[in-house]
């Protein structure tokens, strides 16, 4: 939880900042505030969803909340040190991914990966090539873009298994709890993925110190079918990915209906781990150790089923 008093100026705002302000929130994705107080909180959960340093400046927050208000072509885009992000950014990965461009994470950010995507595009559609979305590369892909084209690349190969093959799913569980309570927790997940015929394994079969950049490098390193990641606090919540632009689909499946089962709201969010992993990624939030991981596996095998 963000410490407020480092967003205290909040307080301090005229009341035309406070608008402009508010503006900015609502421009980024979220809901317009209704008061400061309510300005506050949404400001928490944007630095929380895009992990953004906690003590930000007010030019600082403006600047980042400007950033993820862009739509694409209001703006140029390039690849460029520091590397430029925003809403725009991930308009143009989505948009890439569902005409068969682009396979990487839907992170907002513009890597040398999506400048290959938009030089393979401009080759394919007779532009200039230069890796550069000005605006006639941004109409061009808008152009393309079809209502019924909803199936994205990214989340072709997301969800992708080898026919005959068991599900690869990879777990997470936050350090948290007595020893043997964990030990019990995880023997239950290895029995539920075994009796769905699921290979399970732990992101703390990694070996390294757990910070959020090394369980996404080790997640994306062996690539599995789904990431699930549990976190004891007090939200009772299934998180799914899901951006301004863009949504994982088969994600959104998954949590709406173990939510259902296991009476836990299913909520898009924006957050590390969900948005920069190339897996299907939940985080389920709770005191997981009274979880029913035969429900969670029980679905998750379902789900897959259906779709394979």
């Amino acid at each position: 939880m963000i410490n407020q008093e480092n967003l205290s100026y909040i307080d301090e705002l005229s009341s035309d900042e406070l608008l402009d302000l508010s503006n900015k929130i609502q421009a980024a994705g979220y809901q317009f505030p209704a008061d400061s107080l309510e300005c506050k909180s949404l400001v928490e959960l944007f630095l929380n969803d895009y992990n953004i340093e906690k003590n930000i400046s007010k030019e600082n927050l403006w600047l980042e909340l400007l950033n993820h208000g862009y739509d694409l072509g209001d703006r140029i885009l390039n690849f460029s040190n520091p590397v430029l992000k925003g809403s725009d950014v991930e308009e143009l990965q989505e948009m890439l991914s569902r005409l068969g461009f682009y396979s990487e994470p839907i992170n907002s950010e513009y890597t040398k990966e999506l400048m290959k995507s938009v030089e393979a595009f401009q080759e394919n559609r007779g532009l200039s090539v230069d890796g550069v979305v000005g605006l006639n590369t941004a109409i061009e892909i808008k152009k393309l873009i079809r209502p019924t084209l909803d199936k994205s690349l990214n989340e072709a190969i997301k969800g992708f298994k080898p026919a005959g093959s068991a599900l690869n799913v990879c777990i997470n569980i936050e350090n948290n709890g007595e020893y043997r309570e964990q030990v019990v927790f995880y023997e239950s997940i290895k029995e539920s993925g075994i009796e769905n015929g699921m290979n399970i394994t732990f992101v703390s079969e990694a070996g390294e110190e757990m910070s959020k950049e090394n369980i996404i490098s080790f997640v994306n390193k062996i690539n599995p079918s789904l990431f699930l990641t549990f976190e004891n606090n007090e939200t009772h919540s299934i998180d799914y990915f899901k951006g301004k632009h863009s949504v994982s689909n088969i994600g959104k499946k998954l949590a709406d209906e173990i939510g259902t089962k296991l009476n836990l709201d299913s909520v898009g969010k924006n957050n590390m781990l969900l948005k920069n992993t190339k897996a299907v990624s939940l985080v389920i939030n709770g005191n997981f150790y009274q979880i029913n991981t035969n429900t969670v596996f029980d679905i998750v095998s379902e789900v897959y089923s259906e779709i394979f």
